[in-house]
């Protein structure tokens, strides 16, 4: 097999490995957790988040796609469970006198912001991992 021959071996292979990830997560979004942001991201057609690790599998970067598709399983969970944990805190506040406004403010749900702060802090993770394993290889 020619180097360009596995290198399109080793695209396609990521790929179907990327893909198998995402739709196992969104099945079990719909099937099993039906919280908040499970259910959101799921109805919300979060896999436009999914072109991303497709982009950076193209361009032989496979590090930095798995730190991405695994960082928005980890934001998931994390974007949810926190989210629950923060707005349970924040509601304990509501009292009798609280405005419409404050009720509503201090019941918001974090959860799809943690979900983007987790997925970005995975990229750039992923980013040091590819360079330093990049000067690593090159030395």
């Amino acid at each position: 097999m020619t180097m360009n021959g596995r290198r399109i071996g080793k695209m396609i292979l990521n790929c179907f490995a990327t893909a198998f990830i995402y739709l196992v997560m969104y099945y079990l979004s719909y099937r099993v957790f039906r919280e908040y942001l499970f259910v959101w991201t799921a109805d919300n057609r979060y896999w436009y988040t999914w072109i991303l690790p497709f982009v950076f599998i193209f361009l032989g970067k496979y590090i930095i796609s798995y730190s991405i598709t695994f960082g928005s399983i980890a934001g998931t969970f994390t974007g949810q469970y926190l989210g629950d944990y923060i707005q349970k805190i924040r509601m304990e506040k509501i009292t009798l006198y609280s405005t419409a406004e404050e009720r509503w403010h201090l019941s918001l749900h974090y959860g799809v912001a943690i979900w983007l702060a987790v997925i970005l802090i995975f990229l750039v993770i992923g980013i040091l991992l590819e360079k330093k394993l990049k000067k690593k290889t090159s030395s």
